[in-house]
């Protein structure tokens, strides 16, 4: 599947904030690197996946590969994580089809919050205009991949954002 996103620091959340359907979420890194594989626990669901760079030096598009995995696989796989992180994930309609996954981060990291759009094209993705509550985007900047940001805290990479 490819997977078309932009992402973005978070200026102010939507008021409706807490009435929005969300899911916990914690991810590991079973390696490190450019294109590392991850371990994922989203609500009830378990999964392994790989993204492959589309594009060298864009990082708006990615080939993701998904593997479903048992609660079982995925404890048994956790003892190999080099590296985690958690968040909670709201879901914010934008309309047309489009849907802001709002990330607040805990732990380590509690103080950073993004937001996140998929898109269907990179047309799509290029005519977009984000809302005022949107901050600066982010897509480019090697920081605010997750994979970058597992193993780190808001202390250090605080200087990225201000």
């Amino acid at each position: 599947m490819i997977e078309i996103e932009r992402t973005f620091l978070l200026n102010k959340f939507p008021k409706e904030i807490q009435t929005l359907r969300k899911d916990a979420i914690v991810q590991g890194y079973l390696s490190t690197g450019k294109q590392p594989l991850r371990i994922r626990k989203k609500g009830a669901r378990f999964e392994m996946t790989k993204k492959l760079s589309l594009r060298q030096g864009d990082e708006s598009a990615k080939e993701e590969i998904n593997i479903p995995l048992t609660k079982k696989e995925f404890r048994m796989l956790w003892k190999l994580v080099v590296k985690y992180l958690e968040k909670t994930r709201y879901y914010y309609s934008l309309g047309g089809g489009l849907v802001a996954e709002i990330d607040v981060y805990r732990g380590k990291l509690k103080g950073l919050a993004v937001v996140e759009v998929e898109f269907k094209s990179v047309r799509q993705m290029n005519v977009f205009v984000p809302p005022k509550w949107f901050g600066r985007d982010v897509t480019q900047e090697r920081w605010s991949s997750n994979a970058y940001l597992a193993g780190m805290s808001f202390k250090d990479i605080k200087k990225y954002i201000f």
